[in-house]
Protein backbone atom coordinates (compact mmCIF):
# COMPACT_ATOMS: atom_id res chain seq x y z
CA UNK A 1 0.00 0.00 0.00
CA UNK A 2 1.10 3.56 -0.72
CA UNK A 3 -0.22 6.73 0.88
CA UNK A 4 -0.13 10.24 -0.62
CA UNK A 5 -0.37 13.08 1.88
CA UNK A 6 -3.06 15.15 0.15
CA UNK A 7 -6.19 16.70 1.65
CA UNK A 8 -9.41 15.05 0.38
CA UNK A 9 -11.31 17.42 -1.89
CA UNK A 10 -8.22 19.54 -2.62
CA UNK A 11 -6.68 20.14 -6.03
CA UNK A 12 -3.81 17.82 -5.10
CA UNK A 13 -6.30 15.10 -4.18
CA UNK A 14 -8.12 15.48 -7.51
CA UNK A 15 -4.82 15.28 -9.36
CA UNK A 16 -3.40 12.24 -7.59
CA UNK A 17 -6.55 10.15 -8.16
CA UNK A 18 -6.82 11.13 -11.82
CA UNK A 19 -7.64 8.13 -13.99
CA UNK A 20 -7.65 5.67 -11.05
CA UNK A 21 -10.75 3.70 -9.95
CA UNK A 22 -11.51 4.62 -6.35
CA UNK A 23 -13.47 2.90 -3.59
CA UNK A 24 -16.34 5.41 -3.66
CA UNK A 25 -17.04 4.25 -7.24
CA UNK A 26 -16.49 0.51 -6.80
CA UNK A 27 -20.28 0.02 -7.00
CA UNK A 28 -19.83 0.81 -10.71
CA UNK A 29 -17.53 -2.20 -10.98
CA UNK A 30 -19.10 -4.70 -8.56
CA UNK A 31 -22.87 -4.53 -8.06
CA UNK A 32 -23.59 -4.15 -4.31
CA UNK A 33 -26.41 -6.69 -4.03
CA UNK A 34 -25.52 -9.43 -6.53
CA UNK A 35 -21.72 -9.00 -6.46
CA UNK A 36 -21.63 -9.37 -10.24
CA UNK A 37 -19.45 -7.39 -12.62
CA UNK A 38 -21.43 -4.21 -13.20
CA UNK A 39 -22.91 -3.11 -16.51
CA UNK A 40 -21.68 0.39 -15.57
CA UNK A 41 -18.05 -0.72 -15.58
CA UNK A 42 -17.22 -0.02 -19.23
CA UNK A 43 -18.65 3.49 -19.10
CA UNK A 44 -16.67 4.17 -15.92
CA UNK A 45 -13.53 2.85 -17.62
CA UNK A 46 -13.98 5.29 -20.51
CA UNK A 47 -14.40 8.12 -18.02
CA UNK A 48 -11.10 7.24 -16.33
CA UNK A 49 -9.27 6.85 -19.63
CA UNK A 50 -10.53 10.27 -20.69
CA UNK A 51 -9.27 11.75 -17.41
CA UNK A 52 -5.83 10.28 -18.00
CA UNK A 53 -5.78 11.31 -21.64
CA UNK A 54 -6.82 14.92 -21.00
CA UNK A 55 -5.14 15.28 -17.59
CA UNK A 56 -8.42 16.67 -16.31
CA UNK A 57 -10.76 15.50 -13.55
CA UNK A 58 -14.23 14.47 -14.68
CA UNK A 59 -15.77 15.42 -11.33
CA UNK A 60 -18.55 17.95 -11.77
CA UNK A 61 -18.76 21.24 -9.88
CA UNK A 62 -21.98 19.97 -8.29
CA UNK A 63 -20.13 16.90 -6.99
CA UNK A 64 -17.30 18.98 -5.58
CA UNK A 65 -19.77 21.32 -3.86
CA UNK A 66 -21.61 18.30 -2.45
CA UNK A 67 -18.31 16.98 -1.08
CA UNK A 68 -17.57 20.39 0.41
CA UNK A 69 -20.91 20.50 2.25
CA UNK A 70 -20.03 17.18 3.82
CA UNK A 71 -16.52 18.40 4.67
CA UNK A 72 -17.98 21.45 6.46
CA UNK A 73 -19.72 19.16 8.96
CA UNK A 74 -17.02 16.48 9.02
CA UNK A 75 -14.90 17.95 11.88
CA UNK A 76 -17.98 18.11 14.11
CA UNK A 77 -18.95 14.58 13.14
CA UNK A 78 -15.43 13.29 13.84
CA UNK A 79 -15.34 15.04 17.22
CA UNK A 80 -18.64 13.43 18.23
CA UNK A 81 -17.31 10.03 17.17
CA UNK A 82 -14.25 10.39 19.40
CA UNK A 83 -16.43 11.44 22.35
CA UNK A 84 -19.10 8.78 21.94
CA UNK A 85 -16.89 5.86 20.91
CA UNK A 86 -13.78 6.94 22.87
CA UNK A 87 -11.53 6.26 19.91
CA UNK A 88 -8.80 8.58 18.63
CA UNK A 89 -8.79 9.51 14.95
CA UNK A 90 -6.01 10.54 12.57
CA UNK A 91 -6.14 12.00 9.04
CA UNK A 92 -5.63 9.82 5.98
CA UNK A 93 -4.34 10.85 2.55
CA UNK A 94 -5.01 9.07 -0.73
CA UNK A 95 -4.27 5.34 -0.57
CA UNK A 96 -3.35 3.12 -3.49
CA UNK A 97 -2.36 -0.46 -4.04
CA UNK A 98 1.38 -0.98 -4.55
CA UNK A 99 0.96 -0.89 -8.33
CA UNK A 100 -1.05 2.37 -8.04
CA UNK A 101 -3.86 0.88 -10.13
CA UNK A 102 -6.58 1.10 -7.45
CA UNK A 103 -7.24 3.85 -4.89
CA UNK A 104 -9.30 4.81 -1.83
CA UNK A 105 -9.78 7.81 0.45
CA UNK A 106 -11.08 6.85 3.91
CA UNK A 107 -12.11 9.88 5.95
CA UNK A 108 -10.05 8.97 9.02
CA UNK A 109 -7.72 6.32 10.38
CA UNK A 110 -8.72 4.88 13.77
CA UNK A 111 -5.66 5.15 16.00
CA UNK A 112 -4.56 1.93 17.70
CA UNK A 113 -6.55 -0.27 15.34
CA UNK A 114 -6.18 -1.59 11.82
CA UNK A 115 -9.31 0.28 10.83
CA UNK A 116 -10.76 3.27 8.98
CA UNK A 117 -13.73 5.54 9.55
CA UNK A 118 -16.06 6.65 6.76
CA UNK A 119 -18.04 9.74 7.77
CA UNK A 120 -21.37 10.59 6.17
CA UNK A 121 -23.11 13.94 6.74
CA UNK A 122 -26.25 13.46 4.64
CA UNK A 123 -29.49 15.36 4.31
CA UNK A 124 -31.94 14.91 7.19
CA UNK A 125 -34.16 12.42 5.32
CA UNK A 126 -31.21 10.28 4.25
CA UNK A 127 -29.81 10.25 7.79
CA UNK A 128 -33.25 9.30 9.11
CA UNK A 129 -33.31 6.41 6.65
CA UNK A 130 -29.95 5.22 7.99
CA UNK A 131 -31.27 5.42 11.56
CA UNK A 132 -34.32 3.31 10.73
CA UNK A 133 -33.13 0.94 7.99
CA UNK A 134 -29.34 0.95 8.39
CA UNK A 135 -26.85 1.47 5.59
CA UNK A 136 -27.80 -1.60 3.57
CA UNK A 137 -25.63 -3.22 0.91
CA UNK A 138 -25.02 -0.10 -1.18
CA UNK A 139 -21.88 0.95 0.69
CA UNK A 140 -20.30 -2.51 0.85
CA UNK A 141 -18.12 -2.10 -2.27
CA UNK A 142 -16.77 1.17 -0.87
CA UNK A 143 -16.18 -0.09 2.67
CA UNK A 144 -14.69 -3.45 1.73
CA UNK A 145 -12.74 -1.60 -0.96
CA UNK A 146 -11.21 0.69 1.66
CA UNK A 147 -10.35 -2.34 3.78
CA UNK A 148 -8.79 -4.03 0.74
CA UNK A 149 -6.74 -1.07 -0.50
CA UNK A 150 -5.79 0.07 3.02
CA UNK A 151 -4.97 -3.48 4.18
CA UNK A 152 -7.21 -3.03 7.24
CA UNK A 153 -9.15 -5.43 9.44
CA UNK A 154 -12.37 -3.45 9.75
CA UNK A 155 -14.04 -0.16 8.94
CA UNK A 156 -16.76 1.91 10.57
CA UNK A 157 -19.48 3.96 8.91
CA UNK A 158 -20.65 6.96 10.92
CA UNK A 159 -23.62 9.01 9.79
CA UNK A 160 -23.95 12.41 11.45
CA UNK A 161 -26.66 15.06 11.49
CA UNK A 162 -26.38 17.95 13.97
CA UNK A 163 -30.04 17.64 15.04
CA UNK A 164 -30.37 13.86 15.22
CA UNK A 165 -28.59 11.01 17.00
CA UNK A 166 -25.68 9.50 15.03
CA UNK A 167 -25.66 6.09 13.40
CA UNK A 168 -22.64 3.78 13.63
CA UNK A 169 -22.05 0.52 11.80
CA UNK A 170 -18.84 -1.47 12.10
CA UNK A 171 -17.95 -3.73 9.19
CA UNK A 172 -15.31 -6.44 9.61
CA UNK A 173 -13.02 -7.54 6.80
CA UNK A 174 -14.85 -10.06 4.59
CA UNK A 175 -12.21 -12.01 2.67
CA UNK A 176 -14.78 -13.77 0.47
CA UNK A 177 -16.33 -10.43 -0.52
CA UNK A 178 -12.88 -8.92 -1.09
CA UNK A 179 -11.95 -11.88 -3.33
CA UNK A 180 -15.01 -11.16 -5.48
CA UNK A 181 -14.20 -7.44 -5.46
CA UNK A 182 -10.57 -8.04 -6.40
CA UNK A 183 -11.60 -10.30 -9.29
CA UNK A 184 -13.94 -7.58 -10.57
CA UNK A 185 -11.22 -4.94 -10.15
CA UNK A 186 -8.74 -7.11 -12.06
CA UNK A 187 -11.28 -7.52 -14.87
CA UNK A 188 -11.92 -3.78 -14.83
CA UNK A 189 -8.19 -3.00 -14.95
CA UNK A 190 -7.77 -5.29 -17.97
CA UNK A 191 -10.71 -3.52 -19.63
CA UNK A 192 -9.31 -0.07 -18.87
CA UNK A 193 -5.83 -0.95 -20.14
CA UNK A 194 -7.39 -2.54 -23.21
CA UNK A 195 -9.23 0.70 -24.00
CA UNK A 196 -5.96 2.61 -23.61
CA UNK A 197 -4.27 0.25 -26.07
CA UNK A 198 -7.09 0.75 -28.56
CA UNK A 199 -6.71 4.52 -28.26
CA UNK A 200 -2.94 4.21 -28.69
CA UNK A 201 -3.47 2.34 -31.95
CA UNK A 202 -5.50 5.32 -33.13
CA UNK A 203 -2.33 7.39 -32.75
CA UNK A 204 -3.72 9.86 -30.26
CA UNK A 205 -1.33 9.13 -27.42
CA UNK A 206 1.69 9.31 -29.72
CA UNK A 207 0.52 12.65 -31.13
CA UNK A 208 -0.04 14.00 -27.62
CA UNK A 209 2.90 12.43 -25.84
CA UNK A 210 3.40 15.62 -23.83
CA UNK A 211 0.13 14.95 -21.97
CA UNK A 212 1.07 13.37 -18.65
CA UNK A 213 -1.13 12.85 -15.62
CA UNK A 214 -0.26 13.82 -12.09
CA UNK A 215 -0.17 10.12 -11.24
CA UNK A 216 2.58 9.57 -13.80
CA UNK A 217 4.60 12.39 -12.25
CA UNK A 218 4.09 11.01 -8.75
CA UNK A 219 5.10 7.54 -9.89
CA UNK A 220 8.36 9.03 -11.17
CA UNK A 221 8.78 10.77 -7.81
CA UNK A 222 8.45 7.41 -6.06
CA UNK A 223 11.31 6.09 -8.19
CA UNK A 224 13.53 9.07 -7.38
CA UNK A 225 13.00 8.97 -3.63
CA UNK A 226 14.54 6.57 -1.16
CA UNK A 227 12.81 3.16 -1.44
CA UNK A 228 9.93 2.87 1.01
CA UNK A 229 9.71 6.61 1.64
CA UNK A 230 5.98 6.63 0.96
CA UNK A 231 5.18 3.00 1.62
CA UNK A 232 2.88 2.23 4.56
Amino acid sequence: MKEFNVVPGSLGWLEVRLGIPTASQFHRILTPKTQNFSAQARGYAFRLVAEKLLNESAESIDYIEHVQRGKDLEPQAAQMFTLVEEMELAPVGFLTTDDMMIGATPDRRIVGASAFLEIKCPAAWTHLEYLVDGFGADYMPQVQGQIFVGEAEWAARWSFHPRMPPRLEKTPRDDAYIANLKAALDEFTDMRLGIIEQVKRMGFFEEHAHVATAVDALAAEFDRRQPGAFDV
